[in-house]
């Protein structure tokens, strides 16, 4: 019996020395196929660099860049073509260089890449800058023209106007609602509330549908005008602040310096822009509307008003809405400015706040 337990001790370490060496065996011919199984990215043999640029700083719309592409090695490129924001402005068979004037650009982050073939095939290099607005915005006042009631429970969000009356998104869960007022007297002619877990944001209107979106749900509705019936509801990547429809495309606001460029349709994001004044980024931009094609946007916890040219992103003016509600009209839950509306028919800006009791009817001289 002692020997036939020798004996199987004997077979099991045999067993285990071999199982080990054909794992190791294994292993070895996995790792060491390298012809099988190629991880390693191929060499790069150009770059793209952009000459005269501070990577600590942010250029100025009007500054000119040397765009060069340039390689590891004596290789010389067959082609090279240049391209900004995903644009083509350039395209040589044997100058590898461009002088890219910003004066037309957008402000904010530039995407700046180029194409290198050689030998056939072709080699994309990729590289970024961000530029300040050439523009020292105006700092523009207000006129009160007149007054009207408004509810001073309604936590303004989003204001709109049409034909004569306003849609209103307010907020706040458990008491976020979409609602149509007469304005002139500050009645309440038709309101929806949202559900508890849903805090509104900005509201814009598209022929009959009004389209409502959220804080942090990530959710957006459609209303049928007349009704308030929910006709269907989509998601939305980022948090949800202002919102206005503008040449038949949502511009959506995060509370940063982005603006979300959106299909009515689809509700699905297709461009990306930033604000710039002539200092940097101007975040904190909320609810939104559109004025003489200029973009209105309220920047919150503020008194401020950008009007943003809105091909560039770039802020022409600030509005500065200090003392419009009286302090004597102040209460204990009175928040900041917040809401914008446009009679464009009629050329009429009105503006309240969160929680204010009133709607002001405002000019703004030398606009």
């Amino acid at each position: 019996m002692r020997h036939l337990y020798i004996y199987v001790l004997f077979l099991i370490a045999a067993c285990a020395v071999q199982c080990g060496e054909n794992v190791s065996d294994n292993s070895t011919k996995h790792s060491g196929n390298g012809n099988a199984q190629q991880t390693t990215a191929p060499k790069s043999h150009f770059r793209l660099e952009v000459v005269a640029q501070n990577p600590d700083a942010y250029g100025v719309c009007g500054d000119v860049y040397d765009l060069k592409v340039l390689a590891d090695t004596a290789i010389v490129p067959d082609s090279v073509r240049f391209l900004v924001d995903g644009v083509q402005v350039a395209a040589y068979s044997a100058d590898t260089q461009y002088v890219l004037d910003t004066k037309k650009l957008r402000v904010g982050g530039i995407r700046l890449s180029a194409e290198a073939v050689y030998g056939g095939k072709t080699e994309y290099l990729s590289a970024s800058i961000k530029l300040k607005s050439d523009i020292e915005p105006r700092r523009l006042t207000y006129k009160v023209v007149n007054r009207f009631p408004h509810d001073r429970a309604a936590y303004t969000q989003g204001l709109v106007f049409d034909n004569g009356v306003m849609y209103e998104s307010t907020g706040l869960n458990r008491k976020s609602s979409l609602r149509k007022v007469g304005f002139e007297k500050g009645d309440i002619l038709q309101s929806i509330a949202l559900g508890d877990e849903y805090f509104g944001e900005g509201l814009a209107i598209d022929g009959d549908r009004l389209i409502q979106i959220t804080w942090k749900n990530h959710k957006g509705f459609v209303y049928d005008k007349n009704s308030f019936s929910k006709l269907h509801e989509f998601d939305i990547s980022t948090e949800g602040w202002g919102l206005v429809l503008h040449n038949d495309t949502l511009i959506l606001t995060d509370g940063s310096e982005n603006l979300y460029f959106v299909d009515k349709n689809s509700f699905g994001t297709f461009k990306i822009m930033q604000v710039y004044d002539s200092n940097g980024p101007v975040k904190m931009l909320n609810e939104l509307e559109i004025v003489d094609n200029l973009l209105f946007a309220n920047i919150y916890q503020s008194d401020l008003v950008a009007v943003i040219d809105i091909p560039t992103g770039k802020v022409l003016s600030y509005i500065d809405f200090a003392g419009l509600l009286p302090s004597s009209m102040y209460a204990d839950d009175t928040d900041v400015l917040n809401g914008i509306a446009y009679d464009s028919k009629n050329k009429r800006l009105y503006v309240t706040g969160k929680n204010w009791p009133q709607l002001f009817q405002v000019e703004i001289p030398n606009f």
